[in-house]
């Protein structure tokens, strides 16, 4: 069944409904010639009957990182356990580096550009496709949200300079929509406990909740309690930053890594003044890490308080609970420790489906699934339609095992907006400009300045966001830079090291032998790169056919402060 944009709530409900009792007929009277058995399993009733879903986002983690995966830290005690039970995607590919605009794609199943969010200057109409809350709405589902991730809630108004609570295109079709009023550690970014507060709340009511939790998100470990915070550390270690001017930033303590710190890192050396002050040694990265598998290891115990939660409430008899981790991380395998660009590290997340009373437990599918199919395998759970718009894939048959089942051999990834992008709208102007928020030396302002002038200037205000596509299989990911030249211009990692950098047209990468993507192998294989390139530029010119407007003028814009 195709929806029309411009069918109401109203006629979509009396839509639906006839078609099902005509299916639902259908189904008995085809089963009464089957045998008692099958006719039984074909007038089941739909799953958006008495099914709740439960979506947990646990931001930027990376599968690699748990036990289950044969990570050496025991950080995932509980999401192993759950795992025996559920369904787990080993080939998950986020749609993007970044994460508003990667789970925008998962929560529509449609792409940054399609669905309309490709930046973090936004309205609060910036994305007109439908959300997973906005159709669960439809077929009488309670809807809520509890996030702890501010860019999900948060905005920056260039106008007054000052940061508020925007209920916008996150926030549209919940409920209720919840994030906890406290600052641990200056940073909204812990556990998202109110969850399970709602859950106890709730439980007699047919519900989608949504809980989205920030507390693996730099700045690493800042709102985990002691012990757990040092648990990894290694021993003795002091943070070589705090030999230097002090760039913590806002949102943590001395001691924490934060973005305004992992910023300053590039080949492994640390930059002040526009030049490298020091070189990272084996334990500062170590540290680094310990301090994100310390996040990792405290939402953990978490997830197993939610997951006792559901079974003293009776919930999990008719619960489905979803674990996706939106991206992954970078942690210094390219010598860096942020999401600049489009590596294996920060493309791979967790993919995970607990279903009702250990349905298809144990299952492990090693096809390639992305972002934008969650919305649609949720709907096909369900026994909901699928809208035609959407550019996912229902994954419930190859979770079923189903003959010619298959996930997407080809998945495209829009690196919607470069880093520097983002960098114009909100941090330089948040985070460098205001001397309450100074993270940076004197010696930096005047090149500061210009720096951000000329963003605004190559980058404009309602000019469409430059960016750069991907196409990836399961033994191949080439990267094709669509505008290079404007790349090495405005490149944040030129400015920060003071060094040009040369940006190539395309970058090809054997992930059969080089799983980590981290030598380009292009020169060695024209004729792959020439066929993968060929359906990259055709998939592109498609998107670019769909494309969701991106500014009208008169409209308030607001900055999403990420991250």
């Amino acid at each position: 069944m195709r929806w029309e944009n411009g069918m109401s709530k109203v006629s979509i409900l009396r839509f639906a409904a006839p078609v099902g009792m005509a299916l639902l007929f259908c189904a008995v009277i085809a089963g009464s010639f089957a045998g008692p058995s099958l006719a039984a399993e074909k007038a089941k009733v739909p799953g958006f009957e008495n099914t709740n879903v439960i979506l947990v986002s646990l931001q930027c983690l990376r599968p690699d990182h748990m036990g289950m995966n044969g990570y050496s830290r025991d950080t995932t005690p509980n999401l192993d356990r759950i795992a025996k039970s559920s369904v787990v995607f080993q080939n998950s590919i986020a749609q993007t580096n970044l994460t508003p605009v990667a789970m925008m794609s998962a929560l529509t199943g449609q792409y940054p550009r399609v669905n309309g969010l490709v930046t973090f200057d936004v309205t609060k109409d910036s994305v007109p496709s439908r959300t997973i809350p906005e159709i669960l709405k439809y077929y009488g589902y309670k809807t809520a949200a509890v996030v702890t991730s501010p860019e999900f809630v948060l905005r920056f108004d260039s106008a007054s300079g000052k940061t508020i609570d925007l209920r916008d295109v996150f926030s549209r079709g919940f409920d209720d929509y919840i994030w906890p009023k406290r600052h641990v550690g200056r940073s909204m970014r812990v556990v998202p406990t109110e969850a399970l507060d709602w859950l106890g709340k709730n439980k007699s009511k047919k519900f989608f909740l949504w809980i989205a939790s920030g507390s693996i998100h730099p700045p690493y470990a800042a709102t985990v309690p002691e012990p757990d915070k040092s648990t990894y550390d290694p021993p003795a270690y002091k943070p070589f930053w705090q030999n230097f001017y002090p760039v913590s930033g806002n949102e943590g303590g001395p001691d924490d890594p934060t973005i305004d710190l992992l910023l300053r890192i590039w080949n492994n050396d640390f930059y002040e003044g526009f030049k490298p002050v020091y070189h990272l040694k084996p334990a500062d990265a170590e540290y680094i890490k310990a301090r994100y598998d310390a996040g990792i290891h405290y939402t953990d115990k978490f997830i197993g308080e939610l997951m006792n939660k559901l079974k003293e409430t009776g919930l999990d008899k008719n619960t489905v609970v979803i674990f996706y981790s939106i991206h992954g991380k970078a942690l210094g395998e390219q010598g860096i420790f942020i999401n600049y660009d489009l590596y294996e590290s920060v493309l791979k997340n967790l993919l995970m489906i607990d279903f009702p009373d250990g349905r298809y437990a144990g299952r492990r599918i090693t096809d390639q699934v992305q972002g934008v199919d969650l919305l649609p395998t949720i709907l096909g759970y369900l026994g909901i339609p699928v809208a035609a718009d959407l550019q996912g894939t229902d994954l419930m048959p190859l979770v079923r095992g189903e003959a010619g089942a298959k996930g997407s051999p080809y998945a495209y990834i829009d690196r919607m907006p470069w880093w520097e992008h983002w960098m114009s709208r909100f941090f330089l102007e948040f985070k460098f400009q205001d001397p309450l928020k100074r993270n940076h030396p004197p010696s930096e302002d005047k090149a500061i300045a210009a720096y951000e002038n000329m963003l605004l200037k190559e980058l404009p205000e309602g000019a469409y966001p430059p960016g750069d596509v991907a196409i990836r299989t399961t033994h191949w990911k080439l990267i094709l830079r669509k505008n290079p030249r404007l790349l090495e211009k405005v490149s944040w990692p030129a400015f920060i090291t003071g060094k040009p950098v040369k940006i190539t047209n395309m970058e090809l990468y054997d992930l059969t032998a080089d799983p980590a993507g981290m030598h380009d192998v292009v020169a060695e294989h024209p004729e792959i790169a020439a066929e993968l390139k060929a359906k990259l530029m055709a998939w592109d010119a498609e998107i670019e056919k769909r494309k969701a407007p991106y500014h009208k003028s008169g409209e308030k814009r607001y900055i999403i402060p990420y991250p």
